[in-house]
């Protein structure tokens, strides 16, 4: 039976829960094994990439990416760090900012593997494949 890396990295954080530093160090040394062992071990950055979300999900956080044409305004960023708080009701968001020159306007917003794309080049495609129906 395969196993995904989300079911890897929930067994883990499941497994170290209430261990000391030492014994963590000491299941993950045994789980790097047991991944080896299962010809598994090139998963080992999905896992990293789960355990670190559902890590964050536990401390109330979302880390998301926030790709515009020109940097936003910080009032801006706020109000889409407030709604996505609210969307996923979550305490905290971390919003890394990333420009796209390519981007004609607006904002794609990418989160737990959802993306909002509320870019005008988007809006424009969209219209474009109406219009050619």
């Amino acid at each position: 039976m395969k196993i995904s890396a989300k079911q890897y990295a929930q067994g883990l954080l499941e497994l170290s829960a209430g261990k000391s530093k030492d014994e963590i160090k000491e299941l993950i040394a045994r789980f790097t094994t047991f991944l080896y062992r299962r010809q598994d071990f090139n998963k080992a950055h999905a896992i990293i990439s789960e355990l670190e979300n559902l890590y964050d999900q536990e401390a109330g956080l979302i880390k998301a990416e926030l790709v515009s044409a020109h940097s936003l305004p910080e009032t801006v960023k706020k109000k889409i760090g407030d709604y996505l708080a609210r969307r996923a009701d979550i305490a905290k968001v971390e919003l890394k900012e990333e420009l796209d020159e390519n981007l004609i306007g607006g904002f794609i917003l990418r989160y737990n593997g959802l993306v909002i794309d509320g870019s005008i080049k988007n809006n424009l495609l969209k219209f474009k494949k109406q219009l050619s129906n």
